[in-house]
């Protein structure tokens, strides 16, 4: 029987590349619910529409996405907005949406979604990202500084647009209430990946002398300090290795930096690898690491990396920051001191030197885990959607 509910989701991500757009079409559909997904081509791939028999489908925008000066992001932001609001138009006149979802940044995106609004359709803006305070941390501006004033107007004037609001955790939650959102409607629906999306468990965890972190290559993700802390612990562990599993502008110092410490062959840049392929490589370490730098923004990442190592049972040396810590107790997590290459080379030689405690201590991880999994917060993001019953006003607990 063909879907009779359909969702609109507006997002500028790569489909099936960016793990949360696909875990989110991937609930709709398997809840029997059709989707049409505007987004990026991913890499290699031409932009183009595509059909799938299980209710699907996709239109392709081409542009390739560069970190880089701030007119770019502009430039970017609104070519893509321009583009989804003609989209929405076209595809509103020939279907009724039930809602429309719209991910962040940039947050005006949600107003791409007026068309569908204007037939009914429910809106939910899910910010991946709050953006005044990403922007403060990437331009280094002072709070006072009128960008950041702009981006919480923009921020205020989309979240009214919406009729759900959608956040990573309490934190970010808070932050938006304290800037006038209205706190019954917003949710916390944490970035967890559904365990059944994850591969199967063939291989063992720690087979190979390495360690690992995987993001997206940008300071604020503190693959530096990992580096430095492999320093560190070559002098006691000279096969050790460390494989950097991602790519992005803060590569080329990066490997600068490996070289000058001598590393050249000590740390692994594997670039961009496929999900699946990345969870079966994260899977056969010795310990993940997540090495977030506390630069203001930091503080509020509820980081996806770190919800795949605690689901994969990887032991992890994460650093302690206020929203991870207020999911993960302390014996969960093998906590370093963030931005400390000292502190985190201690925190991996007594996961590296303890492998029954620190297995013990990965599965302490994952029972911290029960309370964000995809089983659990699933349903709350479907009735975000209006799909089920209605949402807590609050979302996950605080």
């Amino acid at each position: 029987m063909a879907p009779t509910q359909r969702v609109l989701i507006l997002s500028e991500h790569p489909y099936p590349d960016h793990a949360t757009v696909r875990r989110n079409v991937e609930q709709l559909l398997g809840g029997g619910v059709a989707v049409d997904l505007m987004c990026l081509a991913p890499r290699a791939e031409s932009a183009a529409a595509s059909s799938r028999d299980d209710g699907l489908r996709v239109l392709r925008l081409r542009m390739k996405h560069r970190r880089t000066a701030a007119y770019r992001y502009i430039q970017e932001y609104l070519g893509f907005w321009l583009w989804a609001f003609a989209m929405t138009a076209r595809l509103s006149l020939r279907n009724r949406y039930d809602a429309v979802l719209v991910d962040n940044p940039p947050d005006f995106l949600v107003m791409a979604a007026l068309p569908a609004r204007l037939r009914g359709a429910r809106v939910v803006l899910e910010m991946f990202e709050l953006v005044p305070e990403l922007t403060a941390v990437r331009l280094r501006l002072a709070r006072g500084h009128p960008i950041l004033g702009l981006a919480r107007v923009v921020e205020r004037l989309s979240g009214r647009m919406a009729d759900r609001i959608i956040v990573v955790s309490a934190q970010c939650r808070d932050l938006l209430v304290g800037r006038g959102a209205d706190a019954r409607k917003i949710s916390i629906i944490p970035n967890t990946i559904p365990s059944a999306a994850l591969p199967g468990h063939a291989d063992s965890v720690g087979d190979d002398d390495f360690i690992v972190t995987h993001c997206s290559l940008v300071e604020r993700y503190g693959v530096q300090v990992a580096i430095r802390a492999l320093r560190i612990l070559r002098e006691s562990r000279p096969r050790l290795t460390l494989r950097v599993l991602g790519d992005g502008e803060y590569r080329p110092a990066l490997e600068a930096l490996a070289r000058e410490l001598g590393l050249e062959g000590a740390v692994i840049f594997r670039g961009f690898v496929p999900w699946t392929a990345a969870m079966s490589e994260i899977r056969r370490a010795n310990a993940g690491i997540v090495a977030i730098i506390a630069d203001g923004y930091g503080e509020l990442l509820l980081p996806t990396k770190l919800l795949e190592y605690a689901a994969n049972g990887v032991p992890v040396s994460c650093a302690r920051l206020p929203t991870i810590a207020h999911h993960f107790p302390s014996d969960s997590l093998a906590y370093f001191t963030p931005g400390d290459a000292a502190d985190l080379a201690r925190q991996l030689d007594w996961l590296l030197s303890n492998g029954e405690a620190a297995a013990a201590q990965a599965r302490r991880a994952s029972i911290a885990m029960h309370a964000l999994s995809w089983d659990v917060v699933g349903p709350r993001y479907m009735a975000a959607l209006g799909f089920g019953a209605a949402p807590e006003p609050s979302g996950l607990p605080a």
